[in-house]
């Protein structure tokens, strides 16, 4: 099938790009405001034609690639903020161009303080058809010292891949990811691009070989960068293939499970765009971002349009911004896109504008596009032209980048841009516990007086003008660092997330937000924002890092999921819950504060009630309980007429509070070393009679006034089960209320109580898949699986004493009930959840380890699991 017609330009993507494009253009000029100064000229001798985009590096200095000049094979170059150009490396200076040619993509600083890229061309493969090799991987340090880490083309047929573009990505684990254009599949006919992976010392993997599926379904050619998503799949493009062969979008597991999200020219005359040459970046609101380089539906460029701007959800659910018009606006997009600290997207084309050199454009999340500076604006062209490497928002709020072409020497410049946007300061690492070293890079921080974590002032341990040494002072929460300097403060371009230890504190269960009494219901595709601590007279103070919360949805129609994140981070990839029926549903969760709100997504619209039974607070501020984890065990079961007086039969009636003596009766919390001042529940509702609807179900401290919150509703007569962190009363009892009648069984997993020996701290972590059984092609399993969580992606530590999961069942086509306990343990006489009726259903499970692994069991039935981690219980 392949080729395809597409235009020349998606077949044949050189590394230097020199063309006038043939349309009529009118300049709308550019906006106010703007300033666009020429930092630097390429001349040959410093290097020419820079193609990738430049990184802002920890000392401050901009670093960055050029594809030609000096020796004609490319160049690595230095440039100050003021300007200054130096060249670091020039590439072919070994024999054969063993060390690489023709660099098209940037460079990447890794943790280690390298700088690391790859070249399109150059490398010891014998198997490559072209003059100089099929292109390496490479690190510089930032001294120049080079090494070539492998040479594309090593395997017969080029198997492990050929001409890589992109600039790599160093991913969550270290390992850096990156996308070659051609090899991996068949022969040297038939070589459709791959995924590989390779560590810093350079041991290299194929992760996967485009073209793989019937009529290249799954995508060819990827030329673009990936993006990283918090679960560390990553994310990209192919300029061809999917089912309408004009492109896709796709993810990939870091083991190599790709899934294709969209397919490009799915909509009516291409309306959407096709051939994606630029990759994505993933936003503060969780979608990602990214531009076609053809289509949208504009006449113009041979009839197919001139490209456009995209959004697309973490499902695949596409949205156009804008469709370039090959007028004033520009065209042609080679780079990805970049979110700027505004808000706004930020990108360049390197056609369309004055003279058809290209522009800077700047796109809001929700569409709203602007022209903001045309090339070749200045006489003879000394602002430079075509801009393949797109933007960086440098640490002083600018924006800089390099053109292709022109500038005073015809080879390429590099510029600054002025939006008054103001300057930030980024923190590496961006999260960590009491005492964790930090170091804040921006720029001109020579004269910073102080330093605060959210508030919480910090020490400055050393201060080289564009990097401050500090750690994470005691009693810090998560949010913003701040850098005080003598004409103002800067703050960072993220909050700074503290992740622990934290202590509990119980509250009274009170009812937060209620949508259908203030607000009304969240619009599906959306989502909406919760500041705790002024809702509902709950008195939830301030400092609290971390809400233990009761979500209820009570959809419109059906919802097809639900996400909760701290507000102000970036929407995660995992869901809270589902009702695929329509139903009332509950689910429990630990979310982090973010700048004390909580965000929530819904894809259908639905509105959501909030109730709290507890929070967070830093362990060192005092006051707060720890956790003791217990090995899952049943103390209450009113089905039962075995069970210690006042914790089994008779079931409840309709209207019915009854106090449950579990501290005093229940063998399962005899002789604990500390008295609990709150459990840790897994509460399940079981029809009595068979058929009875539950209303709802409330479980609270027996000498405190029930409270108007709910625990868990069963509208649709089945057995559901849902978490649930309860304060005890003074003498350990509990009480439940049912509105309908219904069998009650309640099994606990651990308890909170005052600090001492066997007591564990929580340790909020970005929300990370642990396991998901569907993975490779993963079939529905019944019986007993045991799932590696501390060797998972999400990696938490080994003295973990206890996870925090949402746990998701696929049923097929029903599931009974899933039980979920510690590797190393007897399975217990207890239930995690049920999925009766064949429903998608979640519950969060506060799971105590042993050795770093979850056993689950899928009694009587076969399903999916899906466990995503949101924190831990450790030292």
């Amino acid at each position: 099938m392949r080729p395809r017609n597409l235009p020349p330009a998606a077949k044949n993507r050189l590394p230097k790009l020199f063309f006038t494009v043939g349309f009529l253009l009118v300049s709308m000029g550019n906006t106010p405001a703007q300033t666009l100064t020429t930092l630097a000229n390429f001349n040959g001798s410093n290097g020419d034609n820079p193609d990738g985009p430049l990184i802002q590096a920890s000392d401050g200095n901009f670093y960055g690639t050029t594809s030609s000049g000096v020796g004609f094979n490319g160049s690595i170059f230095k440039m100050t903020p003021g300007g200054t150009l130096t060249s670091l490396y020039e590439f072919c200076l070994q024999p054969n161009c063993t060390d690489g040619a023709f660099p098209t993509g940037g460079l990447v600083q890794a943790a280690d303080g390298n700088f690391y890229g790859t070249t399109s061309q150059g490398g010891t493969s014998s198997n490559c058809s072209l003059q100089y090799g099929c292109g390496t991987v490479f690190k510089i340090t930032p001294t120049g010292t080079f090494t070539t880490l492998y040479s594309f083309c090593s395997l017969a047929n080029c198997a492990d891949g050929k001409l890589p573009e992109g600039t790599l990505l160093q991913g969550s684990d270290g390992n850096l990811y990156g996308t070659t254009l051609n090899g991996g599949f068949h022969d040297r006919q038939n070589s459709y691009g791959t995924v590989f992976k390779i560590t810093p010392t350079g041991a290299f993997t194929t992760l996967y070989k485009f073209c793989s599926q019937q009529n290249c379904a799954d995508g060819a050619f990827p030329a673009s960068t990936l993006a990283q998503d918090s679960h560390g799949n990553l994310y990209g493009t192919t300029q061809e293939g999917g089912p309408e062969d004009w492109g896709t979008v796709f993810r990939i597991t870091p083991s190599g499970a790709l899934t294709t999200i969209y397919d490009f020219c799915s909509q009516p005359a291409c309306a959407d765009g096709y051939a994606p040459f630029a990759g994505l970046v993933q936003a503060i609101d969780g979608n990602f971002y990214g531009t076609t380089y053809l289509g949208g539906g504009n006449n113009g460029c041979n009839g197919y349009g001139c490209g456009t701007v995209f959004k697309l959800n973490p499902s695949g659910a596409f949205t156009k911004l804008h469709a370039f018009n090959a007028t004033a606006d520009g065209f042609i997009v080679y780079a990805p896109l970049v979110q700027a600290t505004d808000g706004n997207l930020y990108g360049t084309t390197i056609a369309g504008g004055i003279g058809t050199y290209g522009t800077i454009f700047r796109v809001s999340p929700g569409g709203e596009f602007t022209n903001i500076y045309t090339f070749c604006s200045q006489p003879n062209c000394t602002d430079g032209g075509q801009a393949t490497g797109g933007l960086l928002q440098g640490t002083d709020g600018n924006l800089y980048g390099a053109t292709t072409s022109f500038g005073e020497d015809g080879v390429g410049t590099i510029y600054r841009l002025s939006t008054g946007l103001p300057g930030f300061v980024v923190t590496q690492p961006t999260s960590g516990t009491a005492g964790t070293p930090v170091t804040i890079l921006g720029s001109n921080l020579s004269g910073a007086t102080g330093v605060s974590f959210n508030g919480t002032a910090a020490t400055i341990n050393s201060n080289t003008g564009s990097a401050i040494t500090t750690t994470v002072p005691a009693g810090a929460t998560t949010g913003a660092v701040q850098v005080t300097l003598p004409n103002g403060t800067l703050n960072s371009d993220a909050d700074f997330q503290v992740t622990g230890p934290l202590a509990f504190v119980p509250v009274t269960p009170c009812r937060l937000i209620d949508t259908r009494q203030s607000g009304g219901p969240i619009q599906g595709g959306t989502s909406e924002n919760f500041t705790i601590p002024q809702s509902g007279d709950c008195g939830i103070p301030s400092n609290a890092a971390a809400y233990s919360l009761n979500v209820t949805v009570v959809p419109i129609r059906t919802l097809g999921y639900l996400t909760i994140w701290p507000q102000g981070e970036i929407q995660p990839y995992v869901s809270t819950m589902n009702s695929l029926d329509g139903r009332v549903k509950a689910n429990a969760v630990i979310v982090p504060s973010g700048n004390n709100a909580v965000s929530v997504y819904v894809t259908d619209t639905t509105n959501i009630i909030l109730d709290i039974d507890g929070y967070f607070v830093p362990a060192s501020q005092g006051g707060g309980l720890q956790f003791y984890p217990l090995t899952p065990c049943r103390v209450v079961d009113t089905r039962a007429t075995n069970f210690p007086p006042g914790l089994g039969a008779p079931s409840f009636g309709s209207n019915e509070a009854r106090e449950l003596p579990v501290l005093s009766n229940s063998p399962c919390l005899h002789g604990l070393p500390n008295t609990p001042l709150a459990y840790s529940f897994n509460v399940t509702a079981d029809p009595h009679p068979a058929g009875q609807h539950l209303n709802y179900l409330t479980v609270w401290p027996s000498d405190q006034q029930q409270p108007v919150v709910s625990t868990l509703n069963n509208p649709t007569a089945t057995v559901v089960a849902n978490a649930a962190i309860v304060p005890a009363a003074a003498n350990g009892d509990v009480s439940v209320y049912t509105y309908n009648s219904t069998d009650v069984l309640i099994d606990v997993n651990g308890y909170f109580a005052a600090p001492g020996a066997g007591g564990y701290s929580f340790h909020p972590v970005a929300p990370c898949r642990a396991f998901d059984s569907r993975s490779n092609n993963g079939q529905p399993f019944t019986g007993q699986i045991t799932m590696n969580v501390a060797g998972s992606p999400c990696a938490p530590t080994a003295t973990a004493a206890g996870y925090v999961f949402n746990a998701t069942v696929v049923p097929s086509p029903r599931l009974p009930y899933l039980t979920l306990w510690p590797h190393g343990e007897q399975q217990p006489v207890v239930s995690t959840l049920n999925a009766y009726d064949g429903f998608v259903t979640s519950n969060m499970a506060i799971v105590p380890n042993m050795d770093g692994s979850t056993n689950a069991d899928a009694a009587q039935g076969f399903t999916q699991l899906i466990l995503d981690i949101a924190g831990y219980f450790a030292p």
